[in-house]
């Protein structure tokens, strides 16, 4: 009898979920953070697109808003224009000059400088509250508290970062240090942990990971991991000495792009000589054929596929917009069924041959890691609940459109074994729920144990499990997007899907307010009434996504 495979247990939080995360199960989004949606602007007002003139317009109809003192205590974050020559306007809230976690508002002008819209979270109760944001305790001491209550190594891969914040948590403000541990290992977390900055205690945690000089540029060529034959660009060096050159899986090919560059991680989980990214894939020759050069091969060369799609398709130069360098490790751990983003690179394992191959070998999964960075620096939707699985859907949608043969997820990275059982890919968008869900999640869904494609589905999983269901519940985005693109095609459903992310969508953005966006998305490209339009809301609709 053959095995059904069901999603590996695993300790990332990036391509599969986990069943391990932080124990509370409160979203910041709390009923204190009031949302601010899409509301059509009529008066030609306070028509200079900067922040000075967005924070004026938000007071003068605070009423509207249902604000208290946005003047006050809303503060400038950045300003972006885009290709429709719309400004967006972002703004950060404050109290007594620390940053309140999980609020920002965004004023979107049009090109004529009137307000289109405003969209966002603010939370009046932070405004309102006798809240002392002097810390008794020292930044010092709140990280070592941090990294116990994550059981972070004595090796951090990463400097630690800590910032003091006013914190919303279960009906509370608290005046706490978000102090953000990355590191390496069998289990490897980007925890970010709030830690009390009067009593040390810690309020909440929750693991955000998404799962040489001198050079010159070359071409080269490689074997990938299913023995696709790739063109490649690369870089070499001379050697001082005479006795010949080296070739990098570097390209730097590409103006006003940081390069696009490969390493080793050597089979290891981490190591007190060499810190992940690892060691720059290196060559003789500038072939790259042997088996273990497979998995490099594919890496860089989807890397470059997945710069090459946004930035044709939507003009962001590498993940954050301004030429970024792209990173990818591979050969990470032994027998590794994961890859993940970890606010910094890609990393991939090799898969243990029976489930998975080695990850690098699908262009969705770069596409869905290297997504997460987009997201990670546009709407920086946090990673648990609903906008941990907005986060996630986005990640699986822009996958499938940059591998635009199917709706599939991760099919070109499974192993022989698992496609021959019946699980011929990790997630589908055209069909979520021929796959089983892993049996922990299960008593929190419908009973079917299948991953859901309807809300009447949406597993209401705590935060103990899959960070409050960001990869289960992802899949009802993902089969609305699946709805939608089969009317109108992949290269406009991207463009939809591209402007929500990047211009509408907030940390604390659920379900309902990417409903909104996605729809003013489309009017914003296609016209109110459009095919486009109708059809976005039609995909919305069918999946229990409404107003």
């Amino acid at each position: 009898m053959k095995k059904k495979y069901v999603i590996p247990m695993v300790l990332t939080a990036s391509l599969f979920a986990s069943p391990f995360a932080a124990s509370s199960a409160s979203a910041i989004a709390s009923t204190d953070s009031k949302p601010v949606f899409i509301t059509e602007v009529k008066s030609p007002k306070f028509s200079h697109k900067n922040a000075a003139n967005a924070i004026a317009y938000l007071q003068e109809n605070k009423s509207k808003f249902g604000l208290k003192d946005p003047k006050g205590h809303l503060k400038e974050k950045k300003v972006e224009s885009d290709k429709l020559g719309m400004t967006h306007v972002r703004l950060h809230q404050s109290k007594n000059g620390l940053p309140v976690e999980g609020t920002e508002v965004i004023v979107h002008y049009r090109k004529d400088g009137s307000i289109a819209s405003v969209t966002g979270y603010y939370n009046n109760t932070a405004e309102e509250a006798e809240l002392d944001t002097t810390a008794a305790i020292s930044s010092g001491k709140a990280l070592e508290i941090a990294k116990r209550s994550v059981k972070a190594p004595d090796s951090i891969d990463y400097e630690p970062t800590t910032q003091l914040v006013v914190y919303p948590y279960n009906g509370k403000m608290h005046t706490a240090y978000k102090v953000n541990v990355n590191f390496l290992g069998e289990n490897p977390g980007n925890w970010f942990v709030f830690v009390d900055a009067k009593t040390g205690k810690v309020i909440d945690q929750y693991n955000g990971l998404m799962h040489a000089d001198e050079l010159k540029a070359s071409k080269g060529s490689g074997i990938g991991v299913k023995g696709a034959h790739r063109n490649l660009h690369i870089s070499h060096q001379n050697l001082k000495d005479g006795n010949g050159t080296t070739f990098f899986l570097k390209d730097i090919s590409h103006d006003n792009l940081a390069g696009i560059s490969t390493y080793d991680f050597k089979n290891q989980w981490r190591s007190a000589e060499v810190n992940l990214p690892g060691v720059l894939f290196a060559n003789k020759s500038a072939s790259y054929k042997s088996d273990y050069d497979r998995a490099a091969v594919d890496a860089h060369y989807n890397s470059e596929e997945v710069y090459h799609y946004y930035k044709d398709e939507h003009g962001r130069n590498s993940i954050d917009g301004k030429g970024m360098e792209i990173i990818s490790s591979v050969h990470y751990g032994v027998d590794y069924n994961n890859a993940f983003w970890n606010g910094e690179q890609m990393t991939y394992g090799d898969g243990d041959g029976t489930f998975f191959i080695p990850l690098s070998a699908a262009l969705d999964v770069a596409g869905h890691e290297m997504t997460h960075g987009v997201t990670t620096h546009s709407a920086g939707l946090l990673y648990r609940n609903e906008s941990g699985a907005l986060n996630e859907a986005f990640s699986d949608i822009f996958g499938a459109l940059i591998d635009s043969d199917d709706w599939e997820v991760g099919e070109d990275a499974m192993a022989q074994e698992a496609v021959e059982s019946g699980r011929p890919s990790l997630r589908s968008l055209s069909q979520p729920d021929k796959y089983p869900v892993n049996a922990a999640y299960v008593p929190y869904g419908n009973g079917k144990g299948m991953y859901p494609k309807h809300m009447d589905e949406f597993y209401k999983l705590p935060l103990s499990l899959d960070n409050g269901g960001v990869h289960i519940n992802s899949s009802i985005i993902n089969h609305a997007a699946y709805l939608t693109g089969v009317q109108i095609g992949k290269e406009k459903l991207g463009k939809i899907y591209y402007r929500a992310l990047t211009t509408y969508l907030t940390p604390t953005s659920n379900f309902k307010d990417a409903r909104r966006a996605l729809i003013q998305s489309a009017v914003d490209l296609y016209g109110t009434g459009s095919e486009e339009t109708d059809a976005t809301e039609d995909g919305l609709n069918k999946v229990g996504i409404t107003e």
